[in-house]
């Protein structure tokens, strides 16, 4: 009897240890309760190979941008030659978004993409590509992405329940991240052996992304008002300005945006006339960062579910200004990496707090249209790169990226003491609704 007691309590001990394990299992597996619905799965895995596209597309032309030219500036001007079409361009997204079949408008981005990739491609192969052609490139890749960002996220809002919504935008960002690790090393290696198969490697990765979207169903109609297309603008407009907690938030993407984003595309500055290495080391460099934003999303996946957000978004971005000046002025490639994982980290936690937080004060009717305007931020990203392209070209690349960078820092510091909506926890504004 007392054998079969001592067996029957280590029975129970093993079960109630399995229960436990399994426990604490399905709590972090919560974490990831979105990529449990197929649509939400389908559009997870289609956007990852779109954004890869675009991560191998955003080093192969820098990369290409400064091997032709040797400028700073050139840099600057093939970005803003995207950039400036995504601002102007932005509302018109967003109301599209809201008004149409979204599932068409991804897809239908996605063939475009590939049409300008394989354009790209082309020119690289003959042998006649020119700075004037990145940009009018970049020009016309501008016009598409306003479409499909905001699409993409609104489209997040048809396929998952409420309660794993946020879940699901952190997880979009984790995707998104996963590629800065991935498709820059994958960009860097294929540029050093050929810059053409890069090329068209990227419109591959475009045409996958577009049949993978062919799958997944079309969201309800959108319902049709009686309004045009810039009454809607409008009202988007009119929505956002009367919430002071979603200026503020927006806000608050400008600045990292304007300050502490330019440094990627100067990565190529960095790489040639700092360190003094070759291209495969710009992969590993955009790769640092991509490995710390997959960390840096999938901290903010736990974040997600607590009351302190605001405070960790601003944490966050104090670390970036602090960590990119570190960067700035390190002179090995070893240092350049630890510390480029360190800014991935820390922007990619704050970015996706900050678009949770956005989504969360957000009605479902104006989710295109506050992500449209919210997708206005990076596109003035160019706008920025310009001027400091510039300021590389007389005063040098560390001082410049980190001039940056301490006043990214100062400013949230500052944001962190005077603003009232860090300082306390409030509840949502209650403003009110426009009507149709």
């Amino acid at each position: 009897m007392g054998m079969f007691s001592r067996r029957s309590r280590r029975r129970v001990g093993t079960v109630d240890a399995e229960l436990t394990t399994g426990g604490r299992l399905r709590g972090q597996l919560h974490h990831f309760s979105a990529l449990e619905m197929p649509n939400f799965r389908m559009l997870w895995f289609g956007m990852l190979l779109s954004m890869g596209a675009m991560q191998m597309n955003i080093i192969d032309r820098s990369w290409l941008a400064y091997h032709i030219s040797g400028s700073g500036l050139a840099l600057g001007l093939v970005a803003l030659g995207r950039g400036l079409p995504q601002l102007l361009l932005a509302p018109v997204g967003g109301a599209a978004a809201d008004r149409f079949d979204k599932r068409k408008l991804l897809i239908s981005s996605q063939f475009c993409l590939m049409t300008l990739a394989l354009a790209n491609a082309i020119l690289v192969q003959l042998g006649v590509i020119q700075i004037w052609h990145l940009i009018v490139i970049g020009v016309f890749q501008g016009i598409i992405f306003p479409f499909a960002m905001p699409t993409r996220t609104a489209y997040i809002g048809d396929l998952v329940d409420e309660e794993r919504f946020p879940n699901a935008l952190a997880l979009d960002s984790t995707g998104r991240n996963l590629n800065r690790v991935i498709a820059p090393s994958i960009g860097g290696i294929l540029i050093a052996f050929s810059p053409t198969i890069a090329f068209y490697m990227i419109a591959v990765f475009y045409l996958l992304s577009a049949l993978m979207l062919m799958r997944l169903p079309s969201p309800k109609p959108a319902v049709r008002r009686a309004r045009s297309m810039a009454g809607d603008m409008a009202a988007g407009i009119r929505y956002l300005t009367a919430r002071n907690s979603l200026l503020l938030l927006i806000g608050m993407a400008f600045v990292m945006v304007l300050l502490g984003g330019p440094y990627q595309q100067l990565l190529p500055v960095f790489q040639i006339d700092v360190l003094h290495v070759g291209p495969t080391a710009l992969g590993l460099m955009y790769t640092a960062v991509g490995l710390g934003a997959v960390f840096g999303s999938l901290a903010a996946v736990f974040a997600s579910e607590s009351p302190n957000k605001r405070k960790i978004q601003l944490g966050a971005g104090i670390s970036v200004g602090l960590s990119l000046t570190a960067f700035a002025f390190s002179n090995s490639i070893y240092a350049a990496l630890f510390f480029l994982v360190i800014v991935g980290f820390m922007t990619d936690g704050y970015f996706t707090i900050n678009r949770i937080l956005v989504m969360l004060e957000t009605d479902r009717e104006y989710y295109g249209r506050v992500v449209s305007i919210y997708m206005m931020t990076w596109s003035l990203m160019p706008l920025a790169l310009v001027p400091m392209g510039e300021l590389v070209d007389h005063i040098g690349a560390p001082v410049t990226v980190g001039v940056a960078a301490i006043m990214l820092a100062l400013i949230i510091g500052g944001i962190t003491l005077f603003s009232p909506h860090i300082r306390r926890r409030e509840e949502p504004e209650i403003v009110p609704a426009f009507s149709d």
